[in-house]
């Protein structure tokens, strides 16, 4: 009798449980629908195409009740990606509508209105933005002063301080019109006492500590009798940033209707005199002719006769006939 041997005995085999999924943390879901809204910016018009196919595709699919290109597994499918779609077509189709509309031309005016004109650098750059040093400005007052020397045409040294006349301006040291400037002022000066004028409103002294004065002399203005004669212009006023003073109006005025002497041609220069030239030697005077001799030596023929300046014989006349030949017989022997 065979007896059989039972199988042994082993353990159950536990069930498998599926793996549990691992889920995305909510900060990764922001992240990427950030990267996705700034793409979806950035190709909105590529996109609203995108999403204007699908929305098409999506009607189509559950108007006919079938598969598209697209392969919708069921009819709520098709209806929620259609609807996302409309969504996205609605998002992008507003981006890029606001991109499209801006115009050119707008553009080119907020440009222009951003850039500044030449012309008005232009004319920025050629006013002086010089800003002198404020300082308080003293009760208006006339005050004697003595003349101590005078510096140029605009800048004098008195008892009370270096005083520069305000609202003028001379030729500097160098420059046509300095020296005359200079002369014109020290006359004026000199005509009487000299009184100084604080003007109210302006700095009391300029960058460089000089008192800014007004300049009389028995009541008649210094600065407006250089501009009368032509040799200081109206300057450092209100139209160059440096304040307005009392007689601006006057002085402008009076500037625009002189101009300065012009500057005289220079003098040639001195031509040096020519070297006096040699006086031509007085000719010699011509050597008188020697005398011929009175008496005829007796030459042997008439040539050597002539040869020594004798000759012109005549018969019966000269007795030197007699001692030569006449060979043709006219009377004359050794004729020259």
């Amino acid at each position: 009798m065979s007896t059989t041997t039972p199988p042994p005995l082993l353990p159950p085999t536990p069930a498998r449980t599926p793996a549990a999924r691992r889920r995305m943390p909510v900060w990764a879901w922001i992240l990427i629908a950030l990267v996705v809204l700034v793409v979806g910016v950035i190709l909105s018009p590529v996109f609203a195409l995108v999403s204007f196919a699908v929305v098409i595709t999506g009607i189509v699919a559950l108007a006919r009740g079938g598969r598209t290109w697209l392969r919708f597994r069921s009819r709520t499918a098709a209806a929620w990606v259609t609807a996302a779609a409309a969504m996205m077509l609605l998002v992008t189709g507003s981006i890029s509508g606001a991109i499209l509309s801006r115009s050119p031309d707008a553009d080119a005016v907020a440009f222009a209105a951003a850039s500044p004109s030449p012309t008005a650098e232009a004319t920025e750059r050629s006013i002086p933005t010089a800003t002198p040093t404020p300082t308080p400005t003293p009760t208006p007052t006339e005050s004697p002063a003595t003349l101590v020397r005078v510096v140029d045409g605009d800048t004098i040294e008195t008892s009370a301080g270096t005083v520069r006349l305000i609202g003028i301006d001379t030729p500097e040291q160098g420059a046509w019109g300095y020296a005359e400037g200079t002369a014109e002022l020290t006359q004026f000066l000199s005509a009487g006492a000299l009184t100084l004028v604080a003007v109210p409103g302006r700095d009391d002294v300029d960058q460089y500590g000089r008192l800014l004065r007004y300049v009389r002399v028995n009541g008649h203005d210094a600065g407006l009798h250089l501009i009368d004669t032509g040799w200081a212009v109206a300057r450092y006023d209100g139209r160059d940033g440096y304040g307005q003073h009392p007689q601006q109006a006057e002085y402008v005025s009076l500037d625009a209707a002189r101009e300065m002497p012009a500057e005289p041609a220079p003098e040639p220069a001195p031509v040096a005199p020519a070297p006096p030239q040699p006086a031509e030697p007085a000719p010699a005077p011509a050597q008188p002719a020697p005398a011929a001799p009175t008496n005829d030596p007796q030459f042997g023929t008439c040539r050597e006769a002539n040869a020594a300046g004798y000759g012109d014989y005549q018969a019966g006349v000269d007795p030197e006939y007699n001692w030569y030949r006449d060979r043709d017989g006219d009377g004359w022997v050794c004729e020259r």
